[in-house]
């Protein structure tokens, strides 16, 4: 790629998103920014629309194509709103961003080549040259000048004070203002009726669906879930900033057989952002096992709505909500750069009373996951299960506080309290797939008598949208020594980001090992070891980065040596 085209798309680019209307529309604007990027490493001419709808729209990678046309969608309406945009602005300089249709590579042309239908924009107008030139005030100062000289000074005395008075007023209550205003809180998440037509059993169908969607997405405590009222219409722009609706469409195929549409969209702009179709049949057991599944995927911590916020809030540093999810984050990624921002944005504080048991909660496990946890863990054990307990006082009912104190308990060996807060954390929230997945590589550690129940439930509501998923389910199944519940683990495919291929190569390699097939296993360990950062000499100290507890790195070790993979540390 050309260098000099590379330098001057991505600087249009930047241009482009700083506008009001891409500002207003993450999506599109992190479309955007993917082909971008796509086009400069030569790889757009390559693109379908499942992998544009996996990698930048979030799809998961066992979504329907043929049903979920999200990707043409979103391009269908970049390409109008580029075109928009340059309906009213100008290249910066002289070249338009453009997307030919049915295809992915961005291009850059002149206006009237990239968009020929758009009318000339008119010139700037100039100034007559030889209007009257006229000095804004002059009969003011003439008429001052005319007073003694001790008024003059009185004058602009008080006019400095006043002006220095109204600066500090105006100040003093924009900056409350804004300590109030600016903190964004936790999205509404506002489930309107289901659609189920005329049908009778339909209909029925409809409500019950509704009443699962209701119950279990608030668990998740993420959004504020609530039933739709109508007070605000659909596209309003007197909506919240943060307010979505999930819509649900329930058409009868036959007497025993469904499909179920469902959408969400964010209600200020009317955007589609997440979009699924699923066939059912009428069983109402077989109706909940499968609508299980995208809890998470609606409201999780790597859900849609988390990860369309992350984009709105990632230059935000305040305390609560947008907090949460820089924590999310770095629980992925693990990056100096998002620990420091955590660590800073915890010690604010937090306005919204129903997140206050689960921002400690956090906090606690925060506390066991940063960087200097590994000198003493001691103290950061310490640390946290002050912070988890204060938790669960705050809210016992809060799934992240009771987690908390379940996960930092099994490090402790403390097996009882362990026990207790793993019963407490799946009644707080049976459908998340962190809190089984984890919990149930945990629970062999204390005999925890329902282990094996919590593994199947975690497969159940196994989620593939963020690689760790498939890496908490495999380190689960060793750790119970089930290792043919692997093979109900969804197939993963490889990650185009370099901060998921660990995770990936390393799954990868516990499977294969446990299929006992020792020349795979061996080489997806090399290629994970490839992937980890340099400075990190030994496997215990590449697998730190993923693994925090030493147990369980300490087994992955076994498992894998067992399996014959030669496991080499490097010294000097």
């Amino acid at each position: 790629m050309d260098p000099t085209f590379a330098a001057r798309i991505s600087a249009e680019r930047d241009m482009v998103l700083s506008s009001t209307v891409f500002q207003r529309s993450p999506v599109l604007s992190g479309l955007l920014r993917y082909l971008v990027e796509q086009t400069i490493l030569g790889r757009a001419s390559t693109l379908k629309s499942f992998i544009v709808a996996v990698d930048a729209l979030g799809r998961k990678e066992d979504f329907d194509s043929a049903s979920d046309s999200s990707a043409r969608v979103q391009m269908g309406r970049l390409r109008k709103i580029l075109e928009g945009y340059y309906a009213a602005n100008a290249p910066s300089d002289g070249a338009c961003i453009y997307l030919l249709p049915g295809s992915y590579i961005v291009r850059l042309d002149s206006r009237e080549v990239a968009y020929p239908a758009l009318p000339p924009l008119p010139s700037k107008a100039e100034a007559p040259a030889n209007g009257p030139m006229v000095i804004a005030g002059s009969p003011a100062v003439t008429g001052d000048r005319a007073l003694p000289f001790y008024r003059r000074g009185y004058n602009w005395l008080l006019l400095l004070l006043g002006t220095i008075l109204l600066t500090a007023a105006v100040g003093y209550f924009a900056q409350n203002k804004a300590a109030v205003a600016l903190v964004r809180q936790s999205p509404i998440l506002e489930i309107t009726p289901v659609d189920g037509g005329t049908d009778a059993n339909a209909m029925q169908r409809s409500r019950m669906i509704i009443s699962i969607l209701a119950d279990d997405l608030s668990r998740f405590k993420l959004s504020r879930v609530r039933l739709a009222d109508g007070s605000t219409a659909k596209g309003s722009a007197n909506a919240p900033a943060n307010l979505y609706r999930l819509h649900a469409r329930l058409v009868a195929e036959d007497a025993d057989n469904f499909t179920l549409y469902l959408n969400i969209d964010d209600a200020q702009s009317d955007v589609l952002i997440w979009s699924r179709v699923l066939n059912m049949p009428a069983d109402p057991a077989t109706t909940r096992k499968m609508l299980v599944p995208i809890m998470a995927e609606i409201n999780g911590p790597q859900g849609i709505i988390a990860s369309y916020e992350s984009v709105l809030t990632r230059s935000s540093d305040d305390g609560g909500y947008p907090c949460l999810l820089k924590y999310f984050e770095f629980a992925r990624f693990h990056s100096e750069i998002l620990e420091e921002r955590v660590a800073n944005c915890l010690k604010k504080p937090v306005t919204e009373q129903t997140l206050i048991g689960t921002m400690l909660g956090v906090q606690a496990m925060f506390e066991m996951e940063r960087s200097n946890a590994v000198q003493d863990s001691g103290a950061a054990y310490r640390r946290g299960i002050v912070l988890a307990r204060a938790a669960v006082k705050a809210d016992p009912n809060d799934g992240w506080a009771n987690f908390a104190m379940a996960r930092l308990s099994y490090l402790q060996r403390d097996c009882d309290t362990a026990r207790f807060y793993t019963e407490r954390t799946v009644q707080a929230n049976p459908n998340s797939p962190v809190f089984s997945s984890v919990l149930a590589g945990l629970a062999p550690m204390c005999r925890f008598p329902f282990a094996g129940k919590l593994l199947d439930q975690a497969i159940a509501t196994q989620s593939p949208y963020y690689a760790k998923a498939r890496l908490l389910l495999v380190l689960s199944a060793i750790a119970q020594n089930r290792p043919e519940k692997i093979d109900e683990i969804y197939v993963g495919e490889l990650p185009l980001s370099r901060d998921n291929r660990s995770n990936y190569y390393l799954t990868e390699a516990l499977i294969a090992a446990s299929r006992a097939q020792r020349a795979d296993a061996t080489r997806y360990w090399q290629l994970f070891e490839a992937n980890a950062p340099k400075q990190n000499a030994t496997p215990d100290e590449k697998l730190r980065n993923i693994i925090s507890n030493p147990a369980a790195r300490m087994q992955v070790m076994l498992y894998l040596q067992k399996a014959g993979v030669p496991l080499v540390q490097k010294t000097g």
